[in-house]
């Protein structure tokens, strides 16, 4: 057992000296990089509960939008035939994550974020959403791709 915990012990001490890519980090992306009106080509909501059960529904005629200006973000879901839903707050990111506070909650969105160029990919964000489409939300993750 001794063996197991000092091996853990070492691999922890080392592995953030060894800082992963030849010593090539990537930055984390600036504001300025980030900001602006994205769209979603993907908007994929999946069940905690059964990994199978997904809606992506840009695919069914939703539009998505995330704007980025500053520190604030307003991203608005307009699904067919109904008035948009919008949410406004502040964001941060980092190398990897981009995190979402709505205005007026105690709670963020956290997002596993993938940034190059025109193209930003944000998955794992916990939600609700109402898979059956009868009033009644279920835990779930949403994955978004979007362009500008």
């Amino acid at each position: 057992m001794r063996v197991v915990i000092a091996t853990f012990v070492v691999a922890a001490i080392l592995a953030p000296a060894c800082g992963g890519n030849n010593g090539s980090n990537p930055a984390a992306p600036t504001p300025q990089t980030l900001e602006g009106t994205w769209r979603a080509t993907k908007a994929e909501y999946v069940s905690v509960a059964s990994s199978s059960k997904r809606v992506d529904v840009v695919t069914q005629g939703t539009t998505v939008a995330l704007v980025l200006a500053g520190s604030n973000y307003t991203f608005t879901q307009t699904d067919p035939g109904k008035s948009p839903q919008v949410q406004t707050g502040t964001w941060s990111a980092s190398v990897d994550m981009m995190t979402l506070r709505p205005t007026g909650v105690t709670w963020s969105l956290q997002f596993d974020m993938t940034f190059s160029g025109n193209s930003l990919t944000l998955n794992g964000a916990s939600v609700e959403f109402d898979f059956a489409a009868n009033g009644v939300n279920e835990q779930a993750k949403l994955n978004m791709t979007l362009v500008r």
